[in-house]
């Protein structure tokens, strides 16, 4: 038999003899609609004209947010654009070359003149291709690895630079892969997978600072997905010639809604944290 707690009154909404600071109680909880409301935010997703950035887009908007788009595919924008004013979306566009850290802060200005704040930033842009160990250039890993980690880190600075300013607190979600934890099947993806670890370490490692000014940072890490990306993938002849594994594929709009989750008060005790979202692929589940 279990004896009672008059401390347990607490977490029921009575405050009788209760543990005080540490449970607002149930009667007191805020309702699910506001907590994952995003009505009066400003979000930038980089990499937000197709896949599932565009996906991200489109929950962040579905919520209530204005979005900045930052992308360098202007067809993919044009498209998205037209498809999201459908929907009475306010979303603008903004083109930027994410390896250029002047255009990331040119970004971040934009944004902060269309809507006056940013309130949430999706570091979501990357490049990825299929080539063998010997095929590997300074080229190619530079052009990999200024996308998917150098633009994620000065993004983070100047956004939460605003952030921080305003005083209110913010949300930042990093984009990794399974191909960051090395779950690389045929390995054919080695400046990806260094960039994609570098993020998750990132992440963590800026938790704390993030914390210090009120904004939750978190990583979310996809599998594989169906999108023009993965379709469009740059694959050398000897990159071909090897067999791919299969793996899980999702609808990327699986993985969006994470990210979203990721970007509303349900994640307000959330910090460094590294959500996977790859159908079990990670742990072997095929």
């Amino acid at each position: 038999m279990y004896s009672f707690h008059q401390g347990y009154q607490k977490v029921l909404g009575s405050d009788i003899s209760g543990i005080p600071g540490m449970s607002n109680g149930i009667q007191n909880a805020k309702p699910m609609g506001e907590l994952i409301s995003l009505k009066g935010k400003t979000a930038i997703v980089t990499g937000g004209a197709m896949g599932m950035g565009l996906c991200t887009v489109n929950r962040l908007c579905e919520a209530g947010a204005d979005v900045v788009i930052v992308d360098v595919a202007d067809e993919y924008a044009e498209k998205a654009l037209e498809y999201l004013s459908a929907q009475n979306y306010n979303v603008k566009y903004f083109k930027a070359d994410l390896r250029d850290v002047k255009q990331i802060q040119a970004a971040v200005d934009f944004a902060r003149k269309e809507f006056g704040k940013i309130d949430i930033l999706v570091n979501n842009a990357a490049v990825w291709s299929h080539r063998t160990l010997e095929e590997i250039t300074e080229d190619s890993w530079d052009e990999i690895v200024d996308v998917n980690l150098k633009a994620c880190m000065f993004f983070t600075q100047a956004a939460a630079e605003v952030m921080e300013a305003q005083g209110t607190g913010g949300k930042i979600v990093n984009i990794a892969s399974v191909a960051g934890l090395s779950a690389d099947r045929q390995p054919l993806m080695f400046e990806y997978v260094a960039s994609k670890s570098a993020v998750i370490a990132l992440t963590k490692s800026l938790a704390k600072k993030m914390k210090s000014i009120n904004v939750n940072i978190n990583c979310v890490v996809p599998g594989g997905m169906i999108t023009p990306g993965a379709i469009n993938t740059v694959r050398s002849e000897a990159a071909q010639a090897l067999k791919m594994p299969p793996c899980p594929v999702s609808d990327p709009d699986e993985v969006a809604r994470v990210v979203y989750m990721l970007t509303t008060d349900i994640s307000n005790f959330m910090q460094g944290a590294v959500v996977t979202v790859d159908g079990g692929d990670s742990v072997h589940v095929q």
